[in-house]
């Protein structure tokens, strides 16, 4: 059933903006620590889980997405086709703009839970290799923490979740704490060890993560908890859904007093107030709203006083290739994939980010082998399975690689919306050819055969944005300071992806959520001791 505010007087002690990954992880930190805390979620309290409705129905759905084209952008990730069309935007009410010549794909998800009933479920974390690149190899604005800083909050993420994976020992991957590791099959077994004998170096392990996607979970297994869920159940948080967050109030003094919103059914206006505000919305939502909310203090937008506010966005590029490798076709594997349910190789190039090399920075791979229900048999040997392997790597920051306010379009609700300017350069293209490289090596080193031309993946894509309103060590080239807290407004907290330095070749779902840990930590004891 939809949870709705409780009856508490205003102003509240903390408002989050978003209930998904971070924002539902700053209200669970936020609301144990005592805080009054509301979280504002712009899509409807409908859906707790990603579970697969009758066939009919879903292909039903898409059926009428299509022909009406209201999904088109949402439907270019590959979630889109296995779960709910419903849990994805309709494109018409929320529209946006690329620069000429330059795709983005702007995966949104507006309901209770946000993408983590999109998230595929790999729960993995970045190293020291990621945090102390700029150091290493001189490109970028360096972190302001490092690993040793996010680890006590990686490890209340793993105490909350089931979290499956094992101990590797890996310094360029850090072990998790872990209820146990997920089974490979026969052929992924296979396929480990003799890439250990064919090429050492490119470790394969077990992946690592939760079981959300219901593919990961076809004997009915119990799905993952809801931090947004526990937050109010059991510290007592409260939740508004249907509230798209349009700007931040701002006061004499430049701080936010409050956040202003638009009810998603109604279209009525609403302010809420309040000592502190949390911004987990998604990356490009958060600096949506920090872009909009101007005033005398903040004329281009709260926070950016050093001009880059909006700048330096970054995604996964990626590559998929699919193939076959030995295995018993006609053995059905039927304990799913996703998330932990699949094999890894960590980054293994490049991992002293070497300035002289042919890229900076590294990438890691992910997939499955004879896990799939379907076969294309006429391509299928008899004594072959399919697989599908993705290589993932780290995209840099740069200035031009940027979003700004685009007044002229507003969204169903009256909020300008964004243009979006963002590609690949040099370093991502190298970076591209290497992997498709290295991935049909590994391939092939494991007696396995590629099918089919390599899947490139364009901007958004990965659905893995970060970046544009980053954290950093000065006010005069970031965002944020080490806590996520604005500079300018020192009672605002960026605690998604938006807050990211560079970024990192693994998937970033528990990186966010320890940042927003961190945040929402400091944030507390900060309010506690009056200095917010």
């Amino acid at each position: 059933m939809p949870l709705t505010i409780l009856n508490k007087p205003e102003p509240w002690d903390v408002v989050v903006i978003g209930s998904g990954a971070t924002g539902g992880w700053a209200a669970y930190e936020l609301a144990r620590q005592g805080l009054s805390v509301l979280v504002l979620e712009a899509g409807p309290d409908s859906i707790d889980a990603p579970a697969l409705q009758p066939d009919n129905e879903l292909v039903a759905k898409r059926t009428f997405d299509r022909l009406f084209q209201r999904r088109k952008t949402q439907a270019r990730h590959s979630a889109y086709w296995e779960l709910d069309p419903e849990l994805f935007v309709l494109d018409g009410e929320n529209p946006y703009r690329t620069a000429e010549g330059k795709t983005f794909n702007w995966i949104r998800t507006r309901t209770v839970n946000g993408k983590l009933l999109t998230w595929g479920g790999i729960g993995v974390r970045a190293s020291d290799y990621e945090f102390r690149a700029p150091e290493l190899d001189g490109f970028g604005e360096p972190w302001p923490l490092c690993y040793a800083d996010l680890a006590p909050h990686y490890d209340r993420i793993d105490d909350f979740w089931p979290v499956y994976g094992e101990a590797e020992g890996l310094s360029q991957l850090p072990d998790g704490k872990y209820v146990g590791a997920a089974a490979l099959t026969d052929a992924e077994r296979r396929f480990q060890q003799l890439l250990a004998r064919a090429l050492p170096e490119r470790k394969v392990i077990g992946s690592r993560g939760v079981l959300v996607r219901p593919s990961a979970r076809p004997h009915g297994e119990a799905a993952a908890p809801s931090p947004v869920r526990a937050a109010v159940l059991r510290h007592g948080a409260s939740l508004r859904s249907d509230a798209v967050v349009s700007h931040l109030l701002v006061g004499q003094d430049g701080k936010a007093t409050g956040v202003a919103f638009v009810d998603r059914l109604t279209k009525r206006a609403h302010e809420i107030s309040a000592r502190c505000v949390a911004l987990c919305a998604s990356t490009l939502e958060s600096t949506r709203i920090l872009l909009n909310t101007t005033s005398r203090h903040h004329p281009q937008g709260l926070g950016n006083s050093s001009g880059s506010l909006g700048h330096y966005l970054m995604d996964h590029p990626a590559v998929q290739l699919d193939g076959f490798a030995p295995g018993e076709r006609d053995r059905l594997w039927d304990d799913g994939f996703g998330g932990p349910k699949q094999i890894m190789i960590p980054r293994y190039h490049n991992l002293e980010n070497r300035a002289d090399g042919a890229f900076l920075r590294g990438y890691g791979m992910f997939g499955h082998i004879g896990r799939l229900r379907s076969t294309p048999k006429d391509v299928c040997e008899a004594n072959e399975v399919p697989l599908s392997i993705v290589t993932y790597g780290e995209m840099l920051p740069r200035f031009e690689n940027h979003v700004r306010l685009d007044r002229e379009q507003l969204d169903a609700w009256g909020i300008p919306t964004l243009h979006i300017d963002c590609a690949f350069t040099d370093n991502e293209r190298a970076l591209l050819d290497h992997m498709v490289a290295a991935l049909t090596e590994t391939i092939h080193a494991a007696h396995g055969r590629v099918y089919g031309p390599p899947k490139f993946v364009v901007p958004g894509g990965f659905v893995h944005e970060v970046g544009t309103a980053r954290m950093g060590m000065s006010p005069k080239t970031s965002v944020l300071n080490g806590y996520g807290q604005c500079w300018d407004a020192p009672n605002v907290f960026v605690m998604d992806g938006a807050a990211w330095t560079t970024n990192a070749w693994q998937n970033p779902t528990f990186t966010m959520m320890a940042i927003a840990g961190r945040a929402s930590e400091h944030l507390a004891n900060e309010l506690k001791q009056g200095r917010l």
